[in-house]
């Protein structure tokens, strides 16, 4: 089977900042890692984590950088074993563990210094078998790395388009803007969106 998600970066307004993406239910969550970083440009230079709520709540899943002695071992697929194992490697686990009905949702946090906060929830679920995921829609640019989370962006685009802001500079600088150019926070391409997941997907592999 394969799942579809909608992905919406917390925080994001006017527009929001969305992608919707079908993956297969077998994929791990660091497979999804992978495609959310995909179809919000991210870099993956940072550490991330999913989570039901976000911080402080379980079970965690991340990237395995540490010993295998770091794990838990207790059974992901029974959430009453959550309180006693709460940390998991991500690339153990994979998303049919733990989605098992529409509008289920689960937090991803990318960058645990800017918090860039993505809700994660699961639309639909098909009877395809796919291999490779897909971004099936979206709307407005994805932010930048390092560019202060969700606060953070939006004071950089409004110093960015506004001349007479005392930042206006600083941030076309530190962009590499060139004379006359904009940031457009509206701006959505899907087939770029899906050629950047394409690209992101096969350099991971």
């Amino acid at each position: 089977m394969a799942f579809i998600f909608k992905i919406k970066l917390d925080g994001s307004s006017k527009p929001p900042i969305w992608r919707k993406v079908k993956v297969s239910e077998s994929f791990t969550f660091l497979e999804l890692h992978c495609v959310i970083q995909g179809v919000f440009n991210w870099e993956n230079i940072h550490l991330f984590q999913f989570s039901p709520q976000g911080w402080g709540s379980v079970p965690r899943l991340q990237e395995n950088f540490e010993s295998e002695s770091d794990w838990d071992e207790a059974p992901f697929s029974d959430p009453e074993t959550w309180p006693y194992g709460e940390r998991y490697d991500s690339s153990k686990i994979k998303l049919e563990e733990y989605w098992h009905s529409l509008k289920q949702k689960m937090v991803y946090i990318y960058d645990f210094g800017d918090d860039w906060r993505h809700i994660v929830e699961l639309v639909e679920v098909t009877d395809e078998k796919i291999l490779n995921p897909f971004c099936m829609g979206g709307k407005a640019q994805a932010p930048v790395e390092d560019c202060g989370g969700i606060w953070g962006y939006y004071h950089m685009v409004e110093a960015l388009n506004d001349s007479k802001h005392p930042e206006h500079k600083h941030w076309r600088d530190w962009m590499d803007f060139k004379k006359g150019q904009k940031w457009d926070e509206n701006a959505f391409d899907l087939d770029e969106v899906q050629e950047q997941l394409r690209v992101f997907w096969e350099t991971e592999e």
